[in-house]
């Protein structure tokens, strides 16, 4: 029976020496090369001392001999911020890492910019060397960093001005407080991480130009599958708000998007001018684009667009739209208002008369059958007028509407999105906007949102976009 038993031990041990000498059996064979499973790792932009997520690849060893890799080595670690972790180990520069025949290692890649007195993006580049045998392999590494100020649950107690000396890294809320006015210059981004809010209690004075616009959006540069991008993603940021005792603000060349609610503009005086929007943008927001509670508003040359809920809405006040374009086409999910709400009612059922709501040369238009709704509650003024517009709605006499088209598609330049959620509200050639509008109130306001001259021709377009070859 003993001798049985050390036989078997005998054949164990065989077996298992054999195999730790195939595994110690490591090629010094020039022609074997390792597999990577890219050849390339790209960042969208990186924010200076945040971090990037963690990218993942594999190293493969597809050769029939197991391999030594003599290193793996970031080239120029320090003045790039790039780190790597192989399976499980980092450094910059890892020695004598085996890798078994027919096996794989898992590689992680994230990269950190250091603060630059530069607010232009910077291209990092870098590389991760692979030392085998003799054979030299490279990984590429490339990212786009970002000098930022990084801004949390900032409140502004005095007079500013914000300029473009590097964009705005928004955590939580920044606060004008009230009494106070913030001046923001000409090509100022905020990028808005989770949650966070613009809060306006005293005024803000945006004066963007159409090269340089102010931009509000969501903090992510990256995809959020395939090639839809995180800037065309809803819900991403709060959104700003523009409270009770806030007045006298203005708006020029200011883009808001991604955000859950665009702007609120809460009950005020209607006595007293709450905002003037110029060249205002507010798009692809998950629950409303813009509300208003017995305001006083002006907007020319603006675009509400794609929302959940309304693009527009305004309960009670004084407001005038000029060349506006209001149009939902949103299909992240299903829509559950009209484009454009006209109320005469609070949010609580409060009367709030509509004492004046003119809407002149614009659109009103979207993807559901209508996309206008008027709510009058039969005991508060409801006073609007619709002059020389196009709208999707019951065609309806009366004093309401002067000059108008009736359900006649605009031929919006791209609302199919391609797959990205990407849209274009320009018009097509073919658009029966084109050359409808009045130009006696053109007059006031002769460049489209573009700047594009819209009294070049007999009558401009309708919408914020004039048409051109």
């Amino acid at each position: 029976m003993k001798k049985y038993l050390y036989i078997i031990i005998f054949i164990v041990a065989l077996g298992a020496f054999n195999a730790c000498s195939d595994d110690d059996d490591f090629s010094t064979d020039k022609g074997m090369l390792l597999t990577l499973s890219t050849d390339k790792i790209s960042f969208d932009t990186v924010f200076s001392q945040i971090g990037s997520a963690t990218k993942q690849f594999r190293i493969y060893n597809r050769n029939s001999k197991s391999l030594r890799i003599e290193s793996i080595e970031l080239v120029n670690p320090e003045k790039s911020g790039f780190r790597m972790n192989i399976d499980g180990e980092k450094g910059t520069k890892l020695t004598n890492v085996e890798i078994l025949k027919k096996d794989s290692l898992y590689g992680f890649v994230e990269v950190t910019v250091n603060p630059l007195d530069d607010g232009n993006p910077l291209l990092i580049e870098d590389s991760i060397r692979f030392t085998v045998n003799g054979n030299v392999q490279y990984l590429k590494l490339q990212a786009v960093g970002q000098d930022v100020f990084i801004w949390k649950n900032r409140a502004i107690t005095q007079d500013s001005v914000l300029t473009n000396t590097k964009p705005i890294l928004v955590y939580d809320s920044i606060v004008i407080k009230k009494g106070v006015r913030v001046t923001i210059n000409e090509g100022v981004k905020f990028f808005m991480k989770d949650n966070s809010a613009i809060r306006v209690h005293g005024t803000i004075n945006a004066f963007g130009s159409i090269e340089k616009p102010i931009v509000f959006r969501g903090e992510r540069f990256d995809n959020i599958e395939g090639n839809v991008p995180y800037d065309n993603v809803p819900g991403q940021w709060d959104g700003i708000y523009i409270y009770s005792e806030s007045y006298g603000n203005y708006m020029e060349n200011l883009h808001a998007r991604n955000a859950v609610r665009g702007m609120t503009f809460y009950t005020s005086d209607p006595l007293q001018k709450k905002a003037v929007m110029l060249n205002t943008v507010v798009q692809n927001t998950s629950e409303y684009g813009v509300t208003a509670i017995n305001c006083n508003i002006d907007t020319s040359n603006c675009l509400f667009v794609n929302s959940k809920g309304a693009a527009m809405a305004i309960m009670g006040g004084e407001y005038s739209f000029l060349h506006c374009t209001i149009a939902n086409y949103f299909r992240w999910s299903s829509r559950v208002e009209e484009a454009l709400i006209l109320s005469n009612s609070s949010e609580t059922g409060q009367g709030v008369p509509l004492t004046k709501c003119d809407f002149i040369n614009s659109i009103v238009y979207g993807s559901v059958t209508k996309e206008l709704a008027l709510y009058d509650n039969g005991s508060s003024g409801f006073n609007y007028k619709f002059i020389n517009c196009l709208l999707k709605y019951t065609e309806t006499a009366g004093d309401h509407f002067v000059n108008t088209i009736w359900n006649q598609d605009p031929l919006f330049a791209d609302v199919k999105s391609n797959g990205t959620y990407t849209y274009s509200f320009e018009l097509q050639k073919e658009s029966p906007a084109i050359n409808k509008a009045d130009r006696a109130y053109s007059l006031s306001l002769p460049s489209d949102l573009r700047g594009k001259s819209r009294l070049s021709d007999t009558a401009p377009d309708l919408g914020c976009y004039e048409w051109t070859e």
